[in-house]
């Protein structure tokens, strides 16, 4: 681990850095990188955050079948089980008229709702 300020390296035990004086608990730890998390994947979605993140998240996947066709179950595969609740409530609360507005919501911003899920740890909330 590196202090995030000066790029001096730290040990675990450091609770200061040497050099800046810097708390390292300031200093944010690694995340795993884009490699580690994408070579996991299929290839279809290791090509679509490949340009999510070259175009630095102005483009927002291609259109998903398998997410238009099978919302909440693909959804729930892919550990978006907050997203499969929402969809759920928004089908018992609109007497299921939202599930067209889901299914096309899915198809459009799949990807990048994984994406968000995998990349950066955190849920996106349609």
């Amino acid at each position: 681990m590196n202090c995030n300020t000066c790029g001096t390296p730290l040990e675990d035990a450091d609770l200061v850095c040497p050099s800046c004086s810097r708390a390292t608990s300031e200093v944010a730890q690694p995340k795993p990188t884009a490699r580690i998390v994408t070579s996991t994947l299929s290839e279809y979605y290791q090509i679509e955050f490949q340009k999510i993140q070259a175009s630095n998240e102005q483009y927002k996947g291609k259109w998903n079948w398998a997410a238009f066709l099978a919302g909440p179950i693909w959804a729930f595969t892919k550990g978006l089980k907050e997203i499969v609740v929402i969809y759920a409530l928004a089908i018992l609360f609109t007497f299921g008229i939202s599930v067209l507005v889901y299914a096309v919501i899915f198809g459009l911003r799949g990807n990048y709702i994984y994406y968000t899920k995998l990349m950066k740890g955190r849920i996106l909330i349609i």
